[in-house]
């Protein structure tokens, strides 16, 4: 009996060990942060039309940091609220999550952030004050896909933003949840090359830094992608007087996908928000999409039929 005590203790003392080096890693090792960078936004109109475009029509920052209208097909934003931050109703969340203010606003937006802090915020997930930012906000995608060049032009559009006064207080996130999201920021060590020009690479340049696959990839109970399920849909949304919806197979199979898909059907979902079936589409953000320059759209297209076939059957979700 001796022994057995002895080698019971020995393995609650391995446990604590272990538990104390995974904490020290989450809590002394983790977030990988570095000092934000001494750099600066241009100034000029091309610039910040060119920020524009990608902030409102490829990667859609304004329809999460901006107030919308849940209830209407496409999710409008609210007149007044551009940019000063929202409130994500999502009932599965372990926590309170919130998007921030992005406009210059001195005393709740980016007013006082230098335009270093903001490209770290969004391309390494450290926030001014040395916050994580919860992964929500793609700045794993960022940091891959978008460059140097079109990330200081989306900051010097930001700048240009009318003022909003709307204090947004910091995600809250439930533990353990809140110590796995210390591992997700990570230093940008080699910059993201320019935007491709070749259509189908442009194309899947577009699905990556749209994020489509995160309201579009099959996940699991604990929201990670099940593997060989990207972008074969099936996560249900509230919708504010609508019910639920879920999010459609948009892979190249032809049973369940979008794969027997005319091009004329994939323009009217994508870019007018309406179904095959000829509904209304929530959630799916095609007002912004719908002013892409034409050889955008063209080429997201092209990206989609090639989006390797998943045979999986997305239902409506129950009543």
């Amino acid at each position: 009996m001796k022994w057995v005590k002895l080698i019971l203790i020995g393995i609650v003392l391995v446990i604590t060990l272990g538990a104390g080096v995974l904490a020290t890693r989450f809590y002394v090792l983790l977030p990988l942060v570095r000092p934000a960078a001494d750099v600066k936004a241009p100034t000029t109109a091309e610039a910040v039309a060119r920020g524009r475009y990608l902030a409102h029509n490829v990667a859609v920052c304004m329809g999460c940091h901006s107030k919308v209208d849940e209830a209407s097909p496409g999710e409008p934003i609210v007149e007044g609220t551009l940019g000063g931050g929202r409130i994500f109703a999502m009932a599965d969340f372990p926590g309170t999550l919130r998007s921030a203010n992005l406009t210059p606003d001195l005393e709740t937006g980016l007013g006082k952030w230098t335009d270093g802090e903001i490209l770290r915020a969004m391309r390494e997930g450290i926030s001014r004050d040395g916050r994580v930012l919860f992964p929500m906000m793609p700045y794993a995608t960022y940091r891959e896909h978008l460059s140097d060049a079109d990330a200081l032009a989306i900051i010097a559009y930001l700048r240009t933003l009318t003022p909003v006064k709307n204090v947004s207080p910091p995600t809250e996130v439930k533990f353990p949840v809140s110590m796995f999201v210390r591992a997700a920021p990570k230093p940008v060590d080699t910059p993201a090359p320019p935007q491709p020009a070749e259509k189908l690479a442009r194309g899947r340049w577009l699905l990556a830094v749209g994020s489509c696959k995160d309201c579009h990839d099959t996940f699991d109970e604990r929201r990670q992608t099940i593997a060989g399920h990207q972008l074969a849909g099936g996560y249900v949304w509230d919708v504010p007087g609508k019910g639920k919806v879920v999010t459609p197979n948009i892979t190249s199979d032809k049973a369940t996908g979008v794969g027997a898909y005319a091009d004329a059907d994939l323009r009217r979902a994508i870019f007018e928000g309406t179904g095959k079936d000829g509904r209304d589409l929530y959630i799916m953000p095609w007002t912004y999409y719908a002013e892409q320059t034409p050889e955008d759209q063209g080429a997201l297209i092209a990206a989609l039929r090639e989006v390797p076939a998943v045979n999986h059957m997305v239902l409506p979700p129950a009543k």
